[in-house]
């Protein structure tokens, strides 16, 4: 009998669901089962619940719902990637890498980010110490990141609007997007 009745109640579930989203009209199938999709994000999530006891909507606001919450997650998982390339230690770890980096490819068309030390996320005190003795091992190769963003006029002309100057920057990241950081030392 129980067996029955569950297969009964998801029937009416699916039936209910599949004619609502087909209709976009309401549905009441009776039953009282509930289905719940949970959300992993951080920050952000859906719900798309089902109660076949209720009147079951899943017109154009359902689907104007998904989408802002999909959109929320969107939004949620880029600035969570954003966050991590202003902690002092993306920009430590970036020094090494922007030391044989080819800007040809950074042109007028990429998004150039200026991030300046100052707003790093993480304990200036004692991180900014581990930044400047990462700097001061790797002189060399800051002069010769200089030389390449002298050569570089999307970069340069980026850093000057924002009143910038080439000497002012301690690294350049490109990201998997195509996109690029370049960190400013803005610090006194």
């Amino acid at each position: 009998m129980k067996k029955t009745f569950i297969a009964t109640a998801v029937t009416a579930l699916l039936a209910s669901t599949a004619i609502a989203q087909d209709a976009n009209v309401g549905v009441d199938a009776g039953g009282g089962a509930s289905v719940e999709t949970p959300s992993l994000d951080a920050g952000a999530s859906t719900d798309t619940s089902v109660d076949a006891g209720v009147d079951t909507d899943a017109g154009a606001k359902g689907k104007a719902s998904a989408n802002a919450g999909a959109n929320a997650n969107a939004n949620a998982n880029a600035n969570a990637s954003d966050m991590a390339d202003n902690t002092y230690g993306s920009v430590m770890a970036s020094i090494k890498g922007s030391a044989d980096l080819d800007l040809s490819s950074i042109t007028d068309e990429s998004k150039i980010s200026i991030v300046l030390l100052s707003s790093l996320q993480g304990d200036a005190a004692t991180e900014s110490a581990a930044l400047d003795a990462e700097l001061t091992t790797n002189a060399d190769a800051q002069a010769g990141l200089h030389s390449r963003i002298e050569g570089n006029t999307a970069i340069t002309a980026k850093l000057e609007a924002e009143g910038h100057a080439v000497e002012d920057v301690v690294s350049v990241k490109t990201k998997a997007d195509g996109s690029v950081i370049v960190y400013v030392d803005d610090r006194d």
